[in-house]
């Protein structure tokens, strides 16, 4: 209540004492001189800016300099009229605003009377002399015409230069199955080395990311957005929220004339090929995906009252059939069954590997006697291969359906004001694989119903010629559900164990296969954010005074069963071989929990205030502060807590959960912030300044330098894994239990605590249970953001520009283990670190009696098995150079293409993720040990596109065949994405699996072949205890070099009405591209390239445009 009273407080005496803003963040302006023949300024000109498509107009006159800003107008097509009593009129036609644009048009005023005129038709120049920032506008012919695989317009942040991430780095940035996906779904990119949830999303100038992933909501489909542009590195005071870059979206609006169409674009794989790891059928031809896609809609725009009203709708529906490439896996064979695993063992089956089963067994042979009842239960519900090597593929299909509505007014109240309101939909129903396919292997992957919907009202208001004031208020809501489709529960095996989903188990084999999936299983995701914001502009003199604040509150709930069936995890620790483990029933690990919560809210209080002088007119200083205090997350049922190492060795514990061990402490406990464990940073002010010089003074040249500090924060979803810990989840980690798959509570002390009924006055508190802590004092990310760019006209319609982006990034978040597994070489004897008979001192089943806390204090200790904690130490450095040529719409065609050498080198960074316990930093208070490119690092990346329209003939017989015909290619290629190979086995025997890596024995460790990608031989195991040499990201996968392409013929219907016939092709020459190789040492496909990216795909369009 007090963060309540505070914020609305602040945020009401910022929107009452804001005095002014440069320009609306989705609109434009227009500035410039206004000069005699003989280059005197002229004062008190009249200047009228006309909207051509909807005959709304705004007026100023000229300062005593000539100049003139015109800021917050809306983007479209122009007119410019300039009228001065001794000077004949001027009008400028021609004019074409885009989103967040600042040209600037000098005009001259030739003597005369007020009833001649002067004409000219022109657009604006192309020179950026205002804004320092680095972008790159995708404007609405583009969005229409270039091959858009998906029709997703997040897809074409990726061509826009710097940026990486989307189609190309693959699903793991994008939405998850906890967010919006398919194919309007969330993208991540990192721009400019940003994170890739560090992308500010703006639509219609409010708020549009998904609080809960930090990515994108839906966008409008191609043909009802306008445009948007993208500007990172070292932006002006006005941008906020996230700091890696903003994307600024428009969605489209209705004129004074009646505007539409109407579209259906369809796929079928007959005229597709077919994917290189395709199955083969009976006559061994590669078999096709069986795609059938539907995408069809429309859109209309009109007037209500012309010059008054206006509006507009759009609605787009996809429907998608489709059999996708095999998925590998590997069961046992009937050679496995009998016990003989010398095949499966064999290099043949092990990516050129021998691999040998430890002890007791011996010559790769293991008496069926001593195989598990229920793994033999399981197996028994598997499909069957002939392959010796147990290899079968299969697929899962997708039925999927989805829907968009767009609905858009646009009202002129007046000369002086204007209000707009706008609402979407967005639908994605998927049908789980399993209920289509009715083979358990296809139970990893769940289905979907979605709904994300997105409204925003705005209202701006004209206060004389040199001031405006905008208000904007948004509602943005997902509503994920995620289903499964049952099959069987451990139980109904005959496992010892109680399933909170009477029919779903959860087991994951390494080099096997695996059943179910935590992240797909029945879930609800919600998240609604509220945004409020006001902006004023004044213009007085040479300065654009600039004031604003913007406030937000999202709150998110999630209800899932990420662990409450019980996973079960074989990863070949006990024999060598994971399948061998499952045969025998000796899991690595046994992790239940109770079904996972996550409720959560945030506030968000943005206020800036910015000036853009214009020193001379060559020169242009942009300057201004930024104040965005540091809320954390609340976790609004006070489910989470902290561990302090001090409070552990004092025997202090909490005061709201006595049973609690030593060290933790709970919301109400004395010192504990809140809801949030975290203290609020009310600080956090973020510098900006930048400088624009015009050397030539004609606006055809512009050399622009910046900087800027900008902070960042995690996704909403960020604490999903520490809320499941005791009490609220009670999670138990049981590695390697003494009593196998068929009884893994079997010798765990306090036995199977499930199902848990909570009870805060005797909370429970089972041994071994993991804690992913959060600090105190845990500061927000902070990015330093530089850049110095050099732009340069080249006759009416080229541009040419290069520019060195860098940025430092300071206090990312990761986690780090507190609790580790200490190795203990050697022999012990029988009760020595929980050992119930004489052997090695340190193996998995022990791991949480040689934990640090256990070994410090036994009886407490072992209530903890992992304890990490966020760590917001890390650092990450990005340097880049990007080179981009630009040629506007003129006579058919339109060019932009752009090329990026970069480097990232960075600390290891969670914040893009759901951080687990086990799966940060390696080692303990080191950093520099995970230290290396980052995650998505490229250090090339080129891309190209174009739209080229023929020109109208006159003769006759010509212009039948060749006129109307457009084709519109592009070219992408960017360079390998940094891999980590892992051990995928507990070498080091500390408990932090996830980001062991191995031993390099060769100084190269590619093998050079196509597929056969990295050399199996130049890599070996560490040593038990011991952690590998090699680097985090160490190694680079293939490639990408891709063209798309879309030719079309229009047919004029009549004058106002035309038919468009389309035909798309995505990957035109069909290369074989690859994605990257296996990267966990103890799979029996390491080192091996076994999918691709798309091979060849066509589309099919059709579209009637009135």
């Amino acid at each position: 209540m007090k963060s309540f009273r505070f914020l609305a407080a602040t945020f009401a005496l910022a929107v009452c004492s804001t005095a002014a803003w440069g320009q609306g963040i989705s609109s434009a302006q227009i500035q410039g001189t206004v000069q005699d023949a003989s280059g005197l300024a002229v004062p008190g000109a009249e200047i009228k800016a006309t909207q051509t498509e909807t005959g709304i107009s705004r007026t100023t006159t000229t300062g005593a300099d000539g100049g003139y800003v015109l800021p917050n107008l809306p983007v479209g097509p122009y007119s410019l009229e300039v009228t001065k009593q001794g000077f004949a009129k001027y009008v400028q036609t021609g004019i074409v605003l885009q989103v967040a644009a600042n040209p600037t048009i000098d005009i001259a005023l030739k003597v005369g009377a007020v009833s001649e005129q002067v004409s000219v038709e022109a657009n604006a120049a192309m020179v950026e002399t205002q804004n320092t920032a680095v972008g790159q506008i995708m404007e609405n012919q583009r969005i229409l015409e270039l091959p858009l695989n998906g029709r997703n317009p997040a897809d074409l942040i990726q061509l826009s230069g710097a940026a990486v991430g989307g189609s190309i780095a693959g699903p793991a940035y994008n939405a998850s199955s906890r967010s919006f996906q398919g194919v309007l779904g969330g993208e991540g990119f990192s721009v400019a080395g940003g994170q890739s949830s560090g992308i500010a999303y703006l639509l219609d100038g409010t708020l549009h990311n998904n609080a809960y992933d930090n990515l994108n909501l839906p966008l409008p489909f191609p043909d009802a957005l306008q445009e948007f542009k993208l500007e990172t590195s070292a932006l002006t005071a006005q941008n906020g929220i996230h700091g890696g870059a903003t994307v600024n979206a428009v969605t489209k609006s209705g004129t004074n004339e009646f505007h539409g169409d109407v579209f259906e674009f369809l796929r079928n794989n007959k005229f597709n090929a077919t994917n290189p790891f395709a199955g083969r059928g009976p006559d061994g031809r590669r078999l096709t995906d069986g795609l059938k896609r539907n995408q069809f809609g429309g859109t209309i725009g009109g007037p209500i009252k012309k010059n008054k009203l206006f509006f507009f709708g759009g609605w787009q529906e996809t429907l998608t059939r489709i059999t996708p490439a095999d998925t590998l896996s590997f069961i046992p064979t009937a050679q496995m069954l009998a016990g003989d695993f010398t095949t499966f063992a064999s290099p043949a089956c092990n990516a050129g590997r021998q691999v040998n089963l430890g002890a007791p067994f011996s010559g790769n042979r293991i008496a069926p006697s001593l195989f598990s009842p229920a793994a033999l239960k399981i197996v028994s519900r598997l499909p069957t291969t002939a392959d010796p090597c147990g290899q079968i593929r299969y697929t899962n299909p997708l039925h999927q359906n989805e829907y968009q509505a767009v609905g858009k007014g646009d009202y002129q109240v007046s000369a002086k004001n204007s209000l707009f309101g706008r609402y979407m939909a967005t639908t994605l129903t998927q049908v789980p694989p399993y209920a289509l396919g009715n083979n358990i292997l296809q139970t990893t992957v769940g289905g979907r119903d979605n709904l994300a919907q997105s409204v925003t009202l705005g209202d701006t208001h004209l206060i004389g010629a040199s001031m405006v004031n905008s208000f904007r208020m948004a509602m943005n809501r997902t509503a994920i559900h995620r289903t499964s489709k049952d099959f069987f529960s451990a139980p109904e095996v005959g496992i010892n164990v109680f399933s909170y989903m009477p029919h779903y188990m959860l087991l994951t084999i390494t080099g096997g296969f695996a059943l179910g999936g935590g992240t797909e299983s029945e879930s609800t995701f919600r998240t609604t954010t509220f945004q409020l914001g006001d902006d004023f502009s004044w213009v007085r003199g040479s300065h654009q005074i600039s004031f604003g604040a913007s406030g937000a509150r999202w709150q998110s709930s999630s209800q899932a069963n990420v662990r409450s069936p019980g996973p079960f995890t074989f990863d070949g620790s006990a024999t060598g071989l994971g399948l061998a483990d499952f045969l025998v029933g000796r899991p690595s690990l046994y992790d239940p929990a109770a079904p996972n919560t996550l409720f959560m809210a945030q506030w968000y209080l943005g206020l800036y205030a910015q000036d853009t002088w214009k020193i001379s007119p060559r020169v242009t200083l942009n300057y201004g502060l930024r104040w965005e205090p540091w809320f954390p997350q609340i976790i609004t049922n006070g489910n989470i807590y902290n561990f302090s190492f001090d409070r552990f060795t004092q025997g202090n514990k909490s005061a709201v959960y006595k049973n609690a061990p030593a060290g933790l402490y709970y919301p109400g406990d004395p010192g504990f912030p809140g809801k949030s464990g975290q203290y609020r940073k009310m600080l956090d002010f973020q510098p900006r300044v930048g400088i624009a010089w015009d050397p030539l003074g004609d606006g055809k040249m512009s050399i622009r330098a910046s900087y800027g500090l900008f902070y960042d924060f995690a996704n909403g979803q960020f604490f999903i894994n520490s809320t499941i810990a005791p009490p609220f989840g009670d999670e138990v980690r049981v590695p390697s239990p003494a009593g196998g798959l068929d009884d893994p509570w079997r010798g765990v002390p306090g036995g199977n605590p499930f199902p848990i009924q909570f009870n805060s006055a005797n909370a429970l508190f089972p041994f071994g249970s993991p804690y992913l802590t959060v600090n105190y004092d845990m500061p927000a990310t902070a990015l330093h953001s530089w850049n110095l760019s050099i732009q340069r006209q080249i006759a009416s319609n080229w541009l040419v520009s290069a520019s060195y982006i860098a940025n430092e990034t300071q206090h990312l978040w990761a986690s780090t283990q507190l609790n580790p597994g200490v190795y203990i070489p050697g022999n012990c004897t029988a009760g020595q670190y929980g050992l119930t008979a004489p052997g090695l001192c340190s193996t998995t089943t022990n791991l949480n009696q040689r934990r640090v806390l256990s070994l410090l204090n036994p009886a407490v200790g072992q209530y903890y098995g992992y304890v990490d904690v966020f760590d917001p130490g890390g650092t990450q450095s990005y340097n880049g150079l990007l080179v981009a040529v630009q040629h506007r719409l003129s006579h058919g065609l339109t060019i932009s293409g752009n090329y990026t050498w970069s480097h990232c080198i960075g600390d290891y960074s969670q914040e893009f993720t759901t951080p687990n316990v086990g799966s940060g930093y390696q080692v303990p208070n080191n950093r520099r040990y995970d230290r290396g490119d980052c995650a998505l690092d490229r250090r090339h990346n080129f891309n190209m596109t174009g739209v080229y329209q023929l020109p109208r003939f006159r003769n006759g017989i010509v212009r039948a065949v060749v006129t109307g015909w457009k084709i519109s290619p592009i070219f992408r290629y960017i360079s390998g994405a940094a891999l980590t190979t892992t051990t995928g086995v507990d070498r080091a025997l500390n408990g932090n699996t996830a980001t062991q890596r191995p031993m390099q024995l060769l100084p190269d460790p590619y093998a050079h072949g196509f597929l056969n990608y990295l050399n199996s031989r130049a890599f070996t195991q560490p040593a038990l205890g011991t952690l590998g040499n090699m680097g985090t990201y160490s190694l680079r996968g293939p490639g990408v070099f891709q063209i798309d392409t879309s030719l079309a013929r229009v047919f004029r219907v009549t004058e106002r009405k035309t038919l468009e016939i389309r035909g798309e092709a995505f990957n035109l020459p069909n290369f074989f591209l690859r994605n990257n190789p296996t990267v966990a040492f103890s799979s029996p496909t390491f080192g091996t390239i076994n999918t691709a990216r798309d091979p060849r795909i066509i589309q099919l369009a059709a579209k009637f445009v009135f």
